[in-house]
């Protein structure tokens, strides 16, 4: 037995030899990564656990995404709205100005009206990305289109021969008051008639009772003028103004940023704030004579500057909140999501705590083993190597 004994034992050393290498090479990967493993394997006691933390932390990170995304989104809708309140003031102020000085906006009005217009169907159709801000849950078509094969222009006097146009009443008779065409009265003159005074109109009456001039249209009564134009800020308009350029859906956008919370992004091209905007700027940018020294055409203005007076806040009597309380409204979801990030954000930093207990080594720790397996490592290969030299001559 003694003769073999020399080689049991150099095979005994060769096994621990292999076993502080790989006990040094795994602390050197642990020092490499600061992880315990590389797999679960390695933190088997714990791996239940951890995988649950890390299901729950990619979660929480996917929330976190999700507001952040909501967030941004909400910040470029808001900054549409701020951009739709401030061409409001600045046309509400131009209508004013032109009411008091005529003489300084002649024949300029209608073509400020139409490039305000212009900018807000702009900011209507503006984009995150892929997707438009505007249109409901629809979110991959146009919102806002002057489309004339949909939408019909509110225009009150028409251009060609400064007569009544009886389009936007006859939008407004079906679409709005819910009546179907044609008139009840029989002509857009005598319908306008029977409406303000209760009884048909007995004379002069317009040789085109459909298409009347003006002069035409205020023979008979100096007052039906201003009647007609009224519609246009009555209580039924506010109420239900035309929607014909709005492509969007009626639907509300929402996003989940948490397990049981929920926020809505109220934002649609079809508000009645910007229904009243749209209207209003039509309107002045469809007069053919947007003096507003003309009677007509002043009534006009009047109408429209108090329309833009109703959505700026400035006249609550309507009971419209105004672009100012839309913008309220969209933000008011930044306060849920503002409270359930910083909730988030306070869970994912204990679960990333709790996880790297399981996962992360302690270096010092690690280290000082690795010394020593280093040390053993070192007396373990000048042992074998000596027992390498050893000859069976030698030893007998």
């Amino acid at each position: 037995m003694t003769r073999i004994a020399p080689f049991a034992q150099q095979q005994l050393i060769l096994q621990q030899v292999l076993n502080v290498q790989a006990r040094t090479y795994d602390a050197q990967v642990q020092i490499a990564t600061d992880k315990k493993s590389q797999d679960y394997a390695g933190v088997a006691k714990d791996s239940e656990r951890l995988i649950s933390l890390e299901t729950t932390r990619s979660r929480t990170e996917q929330f976190l995404s999700n507001i952040q995304i909501q967030d941004q989104r909400i910040k470029l809708v808001d900054l549409g709205l701020e951009t739709l309140d401030s061409a409001a003031r600045d046309m509400r102020n131009i209508l004013d100005s032109a009411l008091n000085s005529p003489a300084a906006f002649e024949g300029d009005l209608a073509n400020l009206a139409a490039n305000t217009r212009q900018l807000v169907l702009d900011v209507l159709n503006s984009r995150d990305g892929n997707r438009f801000l505007f249109g409901g849950t629809r979110s991959d078509t146009r919102p806002a289109s002057l489309d004339p094969s949909t939408y019909r222009p509110v225009s009150v006097i028409e251009s060609d021969g400064v007569t009544v146009d009886s389009t936007f009443y006859e939008a407004y008779y079906e679409d709005v008051l819910g009546n179907t065409l044609p008139f009840a009265a029989g002509s857009f003159y005598e319908q306008i008639y029977l409406e303000k005074n209760g009884v048909a109109p007995g004379g002069p009456l317009p040789a085109d009772l459909d298409n009347p001039t003006l002069s035409e249209f205020v023979a008979e009564d100096p007052d039906l003028w201003q009647f007609y134009v009224d519609r246009m800020n009555s209580a039924e308009m506010l109420a239900n103004p035309k929607l014909d350029y709005y492509q969007g859906d009626f639907g509300v956008q929402t996003a989940r940023v948490d397990d049981s919370t929920t926020v809505q992004i109220d934002a649609r091209a079809d508000a009645i704030e910007i229904q009243q905007l749209i209207t209003a700027l039509d309107a002045v940018a469809n007069l053919p004579n947007a003096d507003s020294r003309d009677p007509f055409a002043r009534e006009v203005i009047v109408q429209a500057r108090d329309m833009l007076n109703s959505i700026l806040g400035t006249d609550s009597s309507d009971g419209i909140d105004g672009l100012d309380g839309l913008r309220v409204r969209v933000n008011a979801a930044r306060v849920t999501m503002d409270q359930t990030r910083e909730r988030l954000t306070s869970f994912d930093a204990f679960v990333e705590g709790t996880i790297n207990d399981i996962e992360n080594i302690d270096r010092n720790e690690v280290l000082l083993k690795l010394q020593n397996d280093q040390f053993v490592l070192e007396a373990s290969f000048t042992t074998l190597a000596r027992l390498q030299s050893l000859s069976l001559l030698e030893y007998i």
